[in-house]
């Protein structure tokens, strides 16, 4: 999860009619996080990431989920590696995480000044979190080692990062779980993530 992205509020000051709709769904999902984070918990839950984009990610020994939510992601790493970071914005989110996986180093932060050391992970990923933003972009590079991995799950617009040299890879979705029916009326019907979009740091 990162803030809400400056150039789109440059974009709307412009004039930019579609600029509206991405920042109020910025602020939609925002407010959630931080102020119900239960009920995005319980998403999460009913979308699970597909198998088949788990095993696409590399098994290393230091792994970075940046917007770890409450670990729908987080979980999956630590069976693949052997030291896992996790930085999380939403105090609700991050208490939920740690309650479910003690052995993650759970911290506190956000995407736009990753509190991680230059370099250190070999597996950075997101899942459901970001977007084109340079900022964040620069930050992910900054914390991944020389021939690591950038992985991002269901991004925003995967058609930008293809069109720039990443990897984008569709899947078959995973299977929505059952659920009660207010998850459909206060998200919207559930949309387990599809796209992995990939790039190796280069040495």
């Amino acid at each position: 999860m990162s803030k809400v992205p400056p150039e789109d509020v440059r974009m709307l000051e412009a004039g930019d009619p579609s600029a509206e709709e991405r920042l109020l769904r910025a602020m939609f999902w925002t407010l959630t996080y931080h102020l119900e984070p239960e009920r995005w918990d319980q998403l999460a839950q009913v979308e699970p990431v597909a198998p088949a984009i788990i095993e696409a990610l590399p098994a290393v020994a230091r792994a970075l989920d940046v917007g770890a939510g409450a670990g729908r992601l987080t979980h999956h790493l630590e069976q693949r590696s052997e030291h896992v970071v996790a930085v999380e914005p939403s105090i609700g989110l991050i208490q939920l995480l740690r309650r479910r996986l003690p052995r993650v180093h759970a911290i506190a932060g956000w995407a736009e000044s990753l509190p991680v050391r230059d370099g250190w992970s070999q597996l950075t990923a997101a899942c459901g979190a970001l977007g084109p933003d340079a900022v964040v972009l620069r930050e992910l590079a900054r914390v991944t080692c020389e021939g690591g991995v950038i992985a991002l799950i269901n991004p925003e617009e995967p058609e930008w990062f293809e069109a720039r040299g990443w990897e984008v890879n569709e899947v078959a979705p995973a299977t929505v779980k059952p659920h009660d029916r207010w998850i459909d009326e206060f998200f919207g019907p559930p949309d387990p993530p599809r796209f992995l979009v990939t790039k190796m740091k280069e040495r």
